[in-house]
């Protein structure tokens, strides 16, 4: 199984104009099977909605984080944490000026507009 890998470092240098298209060729070249996109949210799914339909014959997968846990630059949570579905608890906690918008304000912002969709009536 063939795979591309496109992380945060290489897609900070990217300027989504001619830098991409370059990118663009050189996957369809090797011709992977599966596209891992890591560059960090919203710009990774950004970036594959601009350019995902470009890719021949693959699979395109937005990781997030996946290379920084893979490599040991990022720090996973305890065990307890991730099982409960509060490994954002441990992220804010380690990287609080980055991550206290995400979490503070939009996480709220996300549960009041699921809380709205649940109360309208089925179409």
């Amino acid at each position: 199984m063939a795979l591309f890998l496109i992380e945060r470092s290489f897609a900070e240098q990217l300027d989504l104009t001619g830098e991409d298209v370059r990118v663009i060729e050189d996957i369809n070249e090797q011709r992977p099977r599966i596209v891992l996109v890591g560059m960090g949210t919203p710009k990774q799914e950004l970036w594959v909605d601009r350019y995902g339909g470009r890719l021949e014959d693959c699979v395109v997968w937005t990781v997030g984080s996946l290379f920084d846990y893979v490599s040991g630059h990022t720090p996973r949570a305890p065990r307890w944490l991730a099982d409960n579905g509060l490994e954002w608890i441990f992220r804010l906690a380690i990287e609080p000026n980055r991550m206290w918008r995400r979490y503070l304000l939009g996480n709220p912002v996300f549960l009041r507009r699921v809380l709205d969709e649940s109360r309208r009536p089925a179409a």
